[in-house]
Parts: C-alpha cells; sequence; structure tokens
C-alpha cells in the first residue's frame, strides 16, 4: 500500500509561545493577535511556565477599539522586568497568521501519538490530483513532467472568460491524465496499487466563475478510483 504525507490539516488557530514584552507598568503583557477564549492561555516567563493564579487576562484599557483586544495582567508588579515573555493562546479564524483565515494548513502533521500523519487510498488519490494541478509546471528539476501552468493566469485581466476556461480545463486534464499514465506505469512494472489510491477516470472538469467575486474561478474536477469511490477536487484560482 502507497502512502504521502498529509499536508492538508484543520488549523486550530493556536499561536504557540509568540514572544511578548513586559509593560512599563510591570504588569501588563500584549500579545500580536486578539484572543478568542481566556482559558486556552499559557504565559512563560524566562522559559518557565507562569502559575495562573499569577495573572488574570483582561481587556487593553488603552485600546481606542471598540471592542478591545485582550492581555495578561499580572495580579503585581513583576519583579524580574528583564525576563523574556512568551505567550500561547488561541485566535480567531480570521486574525490566525498560520492558516491566514482559510481554516486548513498545508503542512506536515502529527497524530496524538507522535507519528506522521499519511493518506492512504482515496485521500492519497485526491492528495495527488492536487500535487499535480497546483505545481507550477517544470518547477521541479527531479519531476519535471509534474504540474500545470495555471500560474501563468494569476493576475491576468478576464477580457475573455470562455477563452481562459477553456485553457483552465485543457491544463488541468493535460495535469490528471498524467497522473493516470503514471500510475499505469507503475502497475505495468509489477507494483502494486490499492484501488481507492489508483484513478480509473476524470468524469469531468468544469470551471465557473465564483458568485460573490467574479475574479475567483472555481475549478471542479470529478474523479472516479479503482475502488467505485466517486471523487471530487476542488480549486480556486484567483485571476483578476
Amino acid at each position: 500500500m502507497s502512502y504521502d504525507l498529509n499536508l492538508p490539516t484543520i488549523c486550530n488557530h493556536r499561536i504557540s509561545r509568540e514572544l511578548s514584552y513586559l509593560a512599563t507598568d510591570l504588569r501588563s503583557v500584549r500579545v500580536a493577535q486578539p484572543m478568542s477564549n481566556t482559558v486556552s492561555v499559557q504565559v512563560y516567563a524566562a522559559d518557565n511556565l507562569v502559575p495562573i493564579t499569577a495573572y488574570s487576562i483582561v481587556n487593553d484599557s488603552s485600546s481606542n477599539e471598540v471592542n478591545p483586544p485582550q492581555m495578561v495582567y499580572f495580579k503585581y508588579n513583576w519583579r524580574s522586568p528583564g525576563d523574556t515573555f512568551e505567550v500561547s493562546y488561541n485566535t480567531f479564524a480570521a486574525t490566525c497568521p498560520k492558516c491566514g483565515g482559510g481554516g486548513a494548513l498545508h503542512d506536515i502533521s502529527y497524530s496524538a501519538m507522535g507519528t506522521l500523519s499519511v493518506s492512504r487510498n482515496e485521500n492519497l488519490l485526491l492528495q495527488n490530483m492536487e500535487k499535480f494541478v497546483i505545481t507550477e509546471s517544470a518547477s521541479n528539476p527531479f519531476h519535471s513532467y509534474l504540474g500545470t501552468n495555471l500560474v501563468s493566469f494569476l493576475g491576468e485581466k478576464i477580457t475573455d472568460i470562455g477563452f481562459i476556461k477553456t485553457k483552465i480545463t485543457q491544463e488541468v486534464l493535460g495535469s490528471v491524465d498524467k497522473l493516470k499514465e503514471l500510475q499505469e506505469k507503475y502497475l505495468t512494472s509489477g507494483r502494486t496499487m490499492t484501488p481507492g489510491e489508483t484513478l480509473e477516470t476524470v468524469d469531468s472538469v468544469n470551471v465557473e466563475q465564483d458568485e460573490r467575486d467574479p475574479s475567483v474561478l472555481r475549478v471542479s474536477v470529478e474523479a472516479t478510483a479503482a475502488s467505485g469511490q466517486q471523487l471530487t477536487y476542488i480549486q480556486l484560482l484567483k485571476i483578476a
């Protein structure tokens, strides 16, 4: 059975040990993003975890915002103002610096047991389809066959939407066909793949303008794995 590292994961909007500074009042520590809750806050001073009984989470009185951000406020003046402070906390999706509001990360992740999270079967097939589509053509010197020229459409003015849709459809179909061809060669060589990770057919490729933002094109690929399971891969492209 083949597998690959599982890259797309749901973002927890957790900011870990953000470098912060003690204010001149020796009691206030501010963070860069708004806190989504108070129970998730952890404060470190000189690399040591500060007991939660030593501080409170309060609204920043110096802020002029209608909904002022929250900050760490020590119950007593901190005795070592030269300490380095770090704060871990949860923020909101819209202000998350990790996912940028997208809600998902494309990075290596680990399970609760500390093992690498991997994709198999249909999830692996979907990830391979994405890999073949979003990689810029010839950008990988070890696998020059991989990718599309979709990046050339980014920032382009939409003067003929029909032409752009046709070109994107051709790029996506050509790339996914390369994936299928590569899998067939792999199987012919005597190596094995599970039915779930094997691409059987590409049923359709549709390119539509987003109703709320016409400069965004939604590419939807319908495919069927050899296991019989139907899959949908969606890619958004910001054109203009």
